[in-house]
């Protein structure tokens, strides 16, 4: 789980701390080994774009406006 953390904060310290994930283009954003890209249409159709791990999934819920990784085990529950 440390290691998990440590990825992705290394991954933020690359793309940078103070801009969003989303607003960065993604030819220019580095990727942590085991992080993948995760990518949502919006109902406005706008792209949403944000990190997970390499063995989360991407979860995406409109109605809530939420765009989150989940968990091997519960998946997008």
């Amino acid at each position: 789980m440390q290691k998990r953390a440590i990825a992705f904060l290394a991954a933020l310290a690359l793309v940078g701390v103070s801009a969003p994930i989303y607003a960065q283009s993604t030819k220019s954003l580095q990727l942590a080994k085991n992080q993948k890209l995760c990518r949502s249409k919006r109902p406005d159709g706008s792209i949403k774009t944000w990190t997970c791990g390499a063995d989360q999934p991407c979860c995406v819920n409109h109605f809530f406006n939420l765009y989150t990784c989940g968990s091997q085990l519960l998946k997008c529950l």
